[in-house]
């Protein structure tokens, strides 16, 4: 049998979903943005 020696990495399902997100939201960001700047254009300035 193999000798356990303690250092593997152990990562709970929690930390695989926050990672999900992690890699999710860069590509979500540009389009809040464009939402953000097509809001605030046609509030202040009505387009």
């Amino acid at each position: 049998m193999t000798k356990n020696l303690g250092n593997a990495r152990y990562t709970p399902a929690k930390d695989q979903q926050a990672s999900l997100l992690g890699r999710a939201a860069p590509a979500l960001f540009p389009l809040v943005v464009a939402a953000l700047g097509y809001m605030i254009g046609k509030q202040f300035f009505g387009i």
